[in-house]
């Protein structure tokens, strides 16, 4: 078996990353306004809005903004306390088939109804108020913290959150036998009125079998994220804290969340805080200038006219109108944008069929959109490359469109207008500002059309002949001369990317290069390396390992010839190290970064080592 040669490439190779992004200033638009206390925002999955009245009306926002009631039950709903009335709309996820819907609302006594409608038979606008049918009752000891959401999420299921009933010393909030303060679980498809979860984690257990999680205050607003299907719970706090808690869509539930233990990270006196509680993403403390007083949750963005937005999480403070904005930082962990006063006095946030987010106000009846005012705001560019490397004539046209002007441009080679020009082959940053503080980031790579050859690599090695390929370039032609030293040099011309040299010496070392030319220059690139023809002898170096290849210093030689000589040669033959018995290991630390050879002599055999 004749013997090849081992070609190993010594090198360091360093990476980086660049990404391109653009950040959100998040506004609230008013679309429409004279609803009566609108609570909370509901779609169908088609082009209506569906406003819920805190006195007990349902209406219908149609896309021109023309309104007309779908339900009426003000005679059953008790709305004089301020967190007392209709407080929740959620529609069967198969609406548009069995026309269900569920509410939640507080009666003339203060007491909570979970309840299911049905749109009337022969009106798509119009429901039925004789269809009531009750699934949870619950009695409540005051007439504040009565939460009212209710949410299908992606299992299926119907998701409550109900307030702990009041004050934080009634202790309902940690009581596994009260539904107050708890996230609740339950199939409205698998019984009547309901069947529980068979992976409902309190199942078997002393309490409340349709709970999911407990330690709530008032939940008013909870969510699921559309794509995730992950859980988020806004809950208003007492006298310190308002908070945000997240659940995974992996989560099997169980979670505790703290109250009255613990008000957000705040602990109290009021319980035992050895429990394994789950703690909040987000809160804020009680103040008028930065923070806020009561919660109002929202919804990750998921929609498709603001780009920008997309997987940010609003929250709104009612009290002062202090806004935030939570997305991922992509490592598990959460980044806050503080976006200031939008408005006062939020209510609720909802979803339409197409994931776009609107808002309703409680005291002039406003109902606006969520929108980016930086959503138009955007980069375009004409890039010219390079023809050749080292001409130098690449170019990028930059056309900023959507913004405020003025512009402030800054890009990665410290200029500042709109184009650049005379750019060599590499990749370009440019930062835009906006006169509104919109910023958008792109990253532009001007390529070269013609340069050396790249990707060379030897294969199919005999004793009188050897296959050299390369990746193009961009050149018509290339140039490969060859040499073996004390030989005659050959040159082979091409139109192709591979050559295969024929005729050559037997167990010879052999150095080329492939050259070539471009237009627009007169420069001539060159790309070279080496390699050895098979011996006319057979007979294997046996058991010759070399590594780390590539390395930064320290080279580790394992073989059985630890009585062969070894040689290290630079590219140009000179000798540069030498050891009269292979040694284990070679510290190259002190050579200059290149390749070298590296030369075994065995059995007359060569092996060459590149770096």
């Amino acid at each position: 078996m004749s013997a090849k040669p081992v070609l190993l490439i010594l090198s360091l190779i360093i990476t980086g990353g660049i990404r391109s992004m653009a950040q959100p200033i998040i506004d609230l638009e008013l679309i429409t306004t004279g609803f009566n206390e609108p609570v909370d925002i509901a779609s169908a999955g088609d082009e209506r809005l569906f406003i819920v009245s805190r006195h007990g009306t349902i209406e219908i926002l149609y896309p021109d903004l023309s309104v007309s009631t779908f339900l009426d039950i003000d005679d059953r709903v008790g709305s004089g306390g301020g967190e007392q009335g209709l407080q929740g709309l959620v529609f069967h996820p198969d609406y548009a088939s069995n026309g269900f819907f569920y509410v939640n609302y507080t009666d003339t006594l203060g007491d909570t109804h979970i309840s299911r409608f049905s749109v009337s038979a022969g009106d798509p606008d119009l429901a039925d108020p004789d269809s009531e049918l009750l699934l949870i009752y619950a009695d409540q000891p005051a007439n504040n913290h009565n939460s009212g959401d209710l949410n299908f999420g992606p299992d299926g299921y119907l998701w409550l959150c109900t307030g702990n009933g009041g004050g934080p010393a009634n202790g309902n909030a940690q009581d596994t036998t009260s539904i107050l303060g708890k996230v609740l679980r339950i199939d409205v498809d698998g019984g009547s009125p309901y069947a529980i979860p068979a992976d409902n984690p309190f199942i078997g257990e002393p309490g409340v079998d349709e709970m999911w999680a407990l330690g709530l205050r008032n939940p008013w607003r909870f969510s699921f994220d559309r794509l995730t299907g992950d859980l988020w719970i806004a809950d208003v706090g007492g006298a310190i804290k308002e908070e945000v808690n997240f659940r995974p869509v992996s989560s099997g539930g169980g979670e505790n969340y703290g109250w009255q233990c613990y008000e957000a990270s705040y602990q109290s006196a009021l319980c035992d805080t050895s429990i394994d509680f789950t703690f909040p993403i987000f809160e804020y403390n009680h103040n008028p200038f930065t923070g806020g007083y009561a919660i109002t949750g929202g919804f990750v963005y998921r929609g498709n006219a603001y780009p920008h937005l997309y997987g940010y999480y609003t929250t709104i403070d009612y009290v002062t109108g202090n806004a935030w904005a939570l997305h991922s930082d992509g490592m598990g962990g959460w980044l806050v944008d503080t976006l200031g006063f939008l408005v006062d006095h939020i209510t609720s946030f909802g979803e339409d069929q197409n994931g776009e987010i609107y808002a309703c106000e409680k005291d002039a009846g406003n109902i606006y959109r969520l929108k980016d005012l930086c959503g138009s705001f955007a980069l375009t560019s004409d890039i010219t490359d390079e023809t050749a490397l080292g001409v130098s004539d690449g170019s990028i046209d930059l056309t900023v469109t959507g913004g405020n002007a003025p512009y402030s441009i800054s890009w990665s080679t410290g200029a500042s207008s709109e184009d650049l020009s005379g750019l060599s082959a590499d990749t370009y940053t440019v930062t835009v500002t906006d006169d509104l503080g919109c910023v958008q980031t792109g990253v532009y790579e001007v390529a070269q059309l013609c340069g050396p050859a790249i990707d060379v690599q030897v294969s199919d090695i005999t004793t009188s002949s050897a296959t050299i390929s390369w990746s193009p370039s961009g050149a018509g032609l290339y140039k490969v001369q060859y040499i073996t030293m004390g030989g005659t040099p050959g040159q082979i011309t091409t139109p192709d990317t591979s050559v295969t040299l024929s005729g050559l010496d037997a167990g010879a070392v052999y150095v080329f290069r492939v050259r070539n030319k471009c237009s627009g220059t007169t420069a001539t690139y060159t790309a070279s390396g080496a390699f050895m023809t098979d011996p006319l002898r057979d007979g294997m170096v046996s058991g010759l390992e070399v590594f780390p290849n590539p390395t930064t210093g320290l080279l580790y030689l394992q073989s059985d010839m630890q009585d062969t000589p070894v040689l290290i040669r630079d590219v140009s033959g000179n000798p540069v190290m030498q050891y009269s018995v292979c040694p284990e290991v070679i510290d190259l630390s002190g050579l200059p970064n290149g390749i070298y050879i590296l030369e075994i002599h065995g059995r007359s055999q060569q092996i060459i080592l590149q770096h």
